[in-house]
């Protein structure tokens, strides 16, 4: 009876192998870590009812026009590329799903006759049937289940960041497009200034008070102004271009317009070096690095403790002479590790080890830089925009007030217009440049909800 002690035991072992089968519903940690940093909810659509629902509620944001946080909101729902993130990490949870289940077992069934003088001696033929079971991929499933499940962590932080980065970008998306509409509406009022003018102007060479010079003059300079505009609204198609993409509705709603402008400067930019000190715990992508590095522990300690026992089967075996006796007994074969002691899966697993902590310090590196540049730009654009505020748009106030209080000429007045136009020009461009660096900086700390400094 001794023999058939140990089948029991592979019985719960193969058993306990099966359970424990990791839900995808687990894949909605990745929607709740973006949830605390993005002001938009993220879902996994993997139906066409979740489909449908996603679409409609994206219609509805859409139609009163976009403002910076319901831009974030429709890309959420309607942009394929975050579904194309939670398709990957899918994939991890399938190698989690595999990483539980042992090697299935092999049966094994062979026939065999004597040869030979003493041939009649023996049944004419032998019967063996057996079953093995590959003891190693039980005994690896605890270490293969915890890399997989860091495996999986580590993807899911990756996903929170990659749409915690899209969720930027639309934002930086937002700011270019209401700007370069901005812009456009500037162009169009110095081009109706100086067509005012040139017909003004005509007008005085048809009574002989101007020359026709000055009016041929004026025709070509109104065509560079005129080039000047159409440049600008093309750069607005390529913007609205660039966020309906990112949104994920090109093609699909394509009347759609923004809520609002930019936004006035925030009294306050946040502190570069708090920024910092919390982006190294906060931010998705290096919690992700931690978990690759606990995931390649978990590969190397794995890699150790079975470098010398790399093969090991067990089984049962019952042969059976026809017509006579039938023999049943254990089996098992185990390799012997005379010359390949996995020193190759060793010292790799040890060098991906290292390697993981070397990127971890390269992403450490990487978004302290991010954030002392972006900093660093987002206090050069305020002070800019400060300086236009306080100096040269009131000077351009008090120069048109001026011409307005006496008896300028048609070009004074006419330069006056075309100069306050420029300065708001420049100011709305300074403006964008701001919140493009703000909307960085707050991709840069890891946390766009806290960051990126809207009223």
């Amino acid at each position: 009876m001794l023999r058939y002690r140990c089948w029991p035991c592979l019985g719960l072992l193969l058993l306990a192998g099966g359970c424990s089968v990791p839900s995808p519903r687990d894949n909605a940690a990745a929607a709740s870590l973006v949830a605390s940093k993005v002001p938009a909810p993220l879902a996994w659509r993997r139906d066409q009812q979740a489909d449908r629902a996603a679409r409609e509620r994206a219609a509805e944001l859409l139609a009163g026009g976009l403002t910076v946080e319901e831009a974030i909101g429709v890309a959420f729902l309607a942009s394929p590329t975050l579904q194309l993130d939670f398709e990957q990490l899918e994939i991890s949870r399938a190698e989690l799903v595999g990483a539980t289940r042992p090697a299935n077992p092999v049966v094994v069934i062979g026939s065999r006759e004597p040869g030979g003088e003493l041939a009649p001696f023996y049944p004419d033929s032998t019967l063996s049937v057996g079953i093995l079971q590959n003891l190693i991929s039980l005994l690896t499933i605890p270490d293969r289940r915890a890399q997989a499940t860091h495996n999986l962590e580590r993807v899911r932080y990756e996903v929170a960041q990659r749409a915690s980065d899209h969720a930027a970008r639309v934002a930086e998306g937002w700011y270019r497009y209401a700007a370069a509409q901005r812009l456009v509406g500037l162009h169009e009022q110095s081009v109706n200034v100086f067509r005012t003018a040139l017909d003004n102007l005509a007008v005085m060479a048809a009574n002989g008070e101007a020359e026709e010079a000055d009016v041929a003059a004026s025709r070509r300079d109104l065509h560079g102004f005129e080039a000047n505009l159409d440049r600008v609204r093309m750069d607005a198609a390529d913007e609205r271009a660039n966020l309906e993409a990112l949104l994920g509705i090109a093609g699909w709603r394509d009347d759609w317009q923004l809520a609002g402008e930019l936004p006035p400067l925030p009294g306050t930019d946040p502190d570069a070096a708090a920024i910092e000190a919390a982006a190294i715990t906060g931010r998705l992508d290096l919690q992700a690095g931690q978990k690759a590095i606990e995931m390649r522990l978990r590969q190397l300690s794995s890699q150790r403790r079975f470098r010398w026992l790399n093969q090991l089967e067990i089984g049962v075996f019952r042969e059976k002479a026809l017509g006579g006796t039938p023999f049943t007994g254990p089996t098992a074969a185990v390799e012997l590790p005379l010359w390949d002691q996995r020193q190759e899966a060793v010292l790799a697993a040890d060098a991906e080890l290292r390697g993981a902590m070397r990127q971890l310090e390269v992403a450490v590196i990487e978004a302290r830089r991010q954030i002392r540049s972006n900093s660093a730009t987002v206090a050069t654009m305020r002070r800019l925009v400060q300086r236009y505020d306080r100096d040269v748009l009131p000077e351009h106030q008090r120069a048109a007030a001026a011409l307005g209080a006496g008896n300028p000429g048609e070009l004074d007045r006419l330069n006056g217009r075309l100069a306050m136009l420029d300065a708001q020009r420049e100011h709305i461009g300074l403006l964008r440049d701001y919140w493009v660096a703000r909307s960085a900086l707050a991709q840069a700390g890891g946390d766009w909800l806290a960051l990126h400094g809207r009223p």
